[in-house]
């Protein structure tokens, strides 16, 4: 609202030669007292919540931060290994024990995955899985072993057999 609005509201007529007087009197600087009291409400409680952020320990919040920063790329990172290991593991297809050929190839990080986490060149990486690993490929041979009883010396208990054989077939 300006000023000669206000002396308008009192029931004054001014002419324009003293409007021109009152402007140049009261200059730009006027302010009616509810505008002022609005803005000195305003400035109060703006300069409330800047103490209140000056109180806050900022290093303790960027510290936070960082800490949710890394949680979040750690996860993410665990997150895509184990897709990268679960298509790894899905191209090796018949391998007896994927997580011991995957350790001996370097890990997850060694072998080349695409933008879209899809394995690079399948074949060299399985073909090279079969050249560091060829046991685990295959067919598994029977293995007998002996599961109770003390532990032997297994030379001593091969001559044993080997003479009980000659016995029964008299060679001795």
């Amino acid at each position: 609202m300006k000023v000669l609005e206000v002396i308008k509201g009192f029931g004054i007529e001014l002419n324009e030669e003293q409007q021109s007087a009152v402007m140049k009197a009261v200059g730009e600087g006027y302010v009616l007292r509810s505008d002022y009291n609005s803005l000195n409400t305003n400035y109060k409680k703006l300069k409330g919540e800047k103490e209140q952020l000056e109180q806050r320990d900022f290093s303790a919040i960027e510290a936070d931060r960082d800490k949710y920063k890394d949680d979040y790329e750690k996860l993410l990172k665990e997150k895509n290994d184990g897709i990268k290991k679960s298509k790894l593991f899905e191209a090796l297809g018949e391998c007896k024990d994927k997580d011991y050929v995957l350790y001996k190839l370097g890990g997850v990080e060694a072998v080349e995955f695409d933008d879209k986490n899809e394995l690079k060149d399948t074949e060299a990486v399985i073909n090279k899985a079969k050249e560091l690993a060829p046991n685990y490929f295959g067919k598994v041979p029977y293995v007998v072993s002996k599961t109770n009883g003390p532990n032997e010396n297994v030379t001593d208990q091969k001559e044993k057999a080997n003479a009980a054989l000659r016995s029964l077939l008299g060679k001795e």
